[in-house]
């Protein structure tokens, strides 16, 4: 009964694994729909190393009266145009300056979008009055675009509106007392907003004086919750943003760009995995046998489960540092697998048996592996924390890779492997273990002098 037990497991397992595998490589068309299935592997978003792009040069002229020369206007504009791109969800982009009066934008080709670039050629300039502008009047304003260091959509819970959300530079802060100063002189507690031009025409909204402050919430005079409000606040607070620039930017040329490690580049890679991953394979059945085959069962448990969190989790994306980072991480769950299994054999080399060997093989090489995947673990969080793109990607698929690595090890290839032993616990060959003939076999779970030695030595540790 516990052998037919141990088989069903295995079969069951081994059924599991098999339709992992398939689900992680294969593509194909779900029965009875139009919807293609791509696989894990080919769901997982790749970056500029393996995946093409859009180039696109901008010319640049200043738009602010400044002592500053066009080089270092430029240079002021990149910054932006860094939280510019960041804020609308681009997940790898490059931004930098050409010759002395362009600047070069490069963004993944899937993520290209020819209405989200040419926002940055529709500034909208913002003006602050604290008179309403007529016919006869013109009033002046004493906080403008230049003061704005970030516009963003927002929703004003209590008005139930859609707006947008004004950063002031720290300058930005000066004008405002400038413009609450005016407003008390004048007697007005109610400052009105302008775009592009100050006139009747242009009023976007108001707000009052008491609201004003580093950081405020405007709103059209229409403004509402409804979808279309949410896609013209969203429009209005990008074209804002972009006025802040101290360059306006005209689009020159647009090209695609080849991935930089070669067309082919990312087919190439899976396929070094592959032969990576059945050259460890084939040393796991050679040096272990059963052991072996069963690390090699869940090995591809691993795998499939890794590029299933990898394709589903969003701070993910492939690069030259992911792949790498792929092939570490496979190393280092296959080196843990040998860490237990190479315990299991020096267990059962000093005399114990088989079923308490095994035991010991996991409970001795907890630490170890612990403490190893904990620093596994942080690191990667610290390089997801502080670091952008490659490191990021590279500090993803680590995070990832600890905390399936340290389940598939301590859960799975501890359950197969005591479904394993009702199957066989009295034949060591076959598991590639041995022990010197003078070796008497240990008949109680006693530890031996070494092994307490070795246990103290780890509770020492510990502390």
């Amino acid at each position: 009964m516990v052998k037919r037990r141990s088989i069903a497991r295995f079969v069951i397992m081994s059924i599991i694994a098999l339709i992992m595998l398939l689900l992680t490589v294969c593509s194909f068309t779900i029965p009875f729909t139009s919807t293609n299935y791509n696989g894990f592997i080919n769901s997982i978003p790749l970056g500029f190393d393996y995946a093409s792009g859009v180039s696109v040069v901008y010319n640049a002229e200043k738009t602010q009266n400044s002592d500053n020369t066009l080089s270092q206007e430029i240079e002021s504009t990149l910054s932006k145009l860094d939280r510019f791109f960041s804020y609308h969800g681009f997940s790898e982009y490059s931004i930098k300056k050409q010759g002395d009066d362009q600047i070069k934008v490069e963004v993944l080709k899937e993520q290209y979008s020819s209405v989200m670039l040419s926002l940055l050629e529709s500034p909208q300039q913002i003006f602050f009055t604290v008179e309403e502008a007529s016919d006869e009047l013109t009033p002046t304003s004493y906080l403008s675009s230049s003061d704005i260091s970030f516009a963003e959509v927002s929703y004003d819970q209590n008005a139930a509106v859609y707006g947008i959300n004004l950063t002031l530079t720290n300058l930005g802060k000066l004008s405002l007392e400038s413009l609450k100063s005016q407003a008390d002189i004048v007697g007005s507690d109610t400052v009105y907003i302008y775009l592009d031009e100050i006139n009747s025409s242009n009023l976007y909204g108001e707000i009052a004086v008491d609201k004003l402050g580093q950081t405020m919430f405007i709103s059209s005079s229409s403004a509402s919750n409804t979808s279309s409000a949410y896609s013209e606040a969203y429009q209005t607070a990008s074209n804002i943003f972009v006025g802040t620039f101290a360059v306006e930017l005209s689009q020159q040329s647009m090209t695609t760009i080849t991935p930089k490690l070669g067309e082919n580049a990312w087919m190439w890679t899976l396929v070094a995995l592959l032969a990576f991953i059945v050259a460890l394979m084939a040393f796991l059945w050679i040096r272990h046998g059963d052991l072996g085959l069963i690390a090699n069962l869940i090995l591809v448990f691993f795998v499939s489960l890794q590029f299933f969190f990898m394709q589903a989790i969003p701070f993910v994306r492939l690069d030259l540092g992911g792949a790498i980072a792929i092939f570490l991480s496979i190393l280092l769950f296959v080196v843990s697998q040998i860490v237990i299994l190479e315990r299991i054999s020096k267990e059962y080399s000093i005399g114990n048996r088989i079923h308490v060997a095994c035991k010991n093989g996991f409970k001795k090489s907890f630490w170890r592996l612990f403490d190893l995947h904990i620093i596994a673990l942080v690191s990667s969080v610290l390089m997801l924390l502080i670091g952008k793109y490659t490191i990021s990607y590279f500090g993803g698929v680590v995070f990832i890779a600890s905390l399936v690595s340290f389940f598939c090890l301590y859960v799975l290839f501890r359950f197969m492997l005591n479904s394993y032993l009702p199957l066989n616990s009295t034949k060591p060959a076959k598991m590639k273990l041995y022990r010197e003939a003078n070796v008497k076999e240990i008949k109680e779970e006693v530890p031996s002098q070494a092994d307490q030695k070795t246990d103290s030595e780890i509770e020492g540790g510990q502390a």
